[in-house]
C-alpha cells in the first residue's frame, strides 16, 4: 500500500513539474491612454513578431481606467523581444469601440511596466466615410 501510494505521489508531483516547463512568460503592466485620456475599457494583445524571428506564447491584458497588467487574473504573461501590440479600447463592457491600434516594440525578456499612447487617428471612422 506504500508502495502504490509513493508512486502516485511521484507521479503527480512529475505531471506537476512537467506543465511549469513550458515558455517563461513575463509580467508587463501599465498605462493606456488614448488621445490623452485613459481607456476606460479594452484589452491589450502582445504577439511576439515572428517578420523579426521571435516566437513564444502570446500575452494579453485587460484595461481597466486607463491600467493593464498581464498578472491579473484575466491576464497571461508576455514573451518579450520584438513584439506587435494590439489595443482595442471601449466606452465600456459591451460598449462601443472607441479606438483600435496596432504598434511594434521590443519588450525586456524581463518584468516591466509599458505605457502605451494610442493616437486620436485610431479613432474608428464612421461606416459612411470613404477613402478618396
Amino acid at each position: 500500500m506504500l508502495r502504490r501510494t509513493m508512486v502516485g505521489l511521484l507521479t503527480c508531483m512529475f505531471v506537476a513539474c512537467a506543465a511549469n516547463n513550458g515558455p517563461k512568460r513575463f509580467r508587463v503592466s501599465g498605462e493606456a491612454m488614448f488621445d490623452g485620456q485613459p481607456i476606460v475599457h479594452g484589452d491589450v494583445l502582445f504577439t511576439p513578431d515572428g517578420a523579426k524571428g521571435n516566437a513564444g506564447p502570446q500575452g494579453i491584458a485587460q484595461i481597466r481606467n486607463g491600467k493593464f497588467d498581464t498578472a491579473a487574473p484575466d491576464g497571461k504573461g508576455i514573451a518579450g523581444g520584438p513584439t506587435v501590440i494590439r489595443v482595442t479600447g471601449l466606452t465600456g463592457p459591451g460598449g462601443k469601440l472607441v479606438c483600435e491600434y496596432e504598434m511594434k516594440a521590443d519588450l525586456p525578456q524581463a518584468d516591466g511596466t509599458y505605457n502605451i499612447a494610442v493616437p486620436k487617428s485610431a479613432a474608428p471612422r464612421p461606416a459612411n466615410q470613404k477613402d478618396i
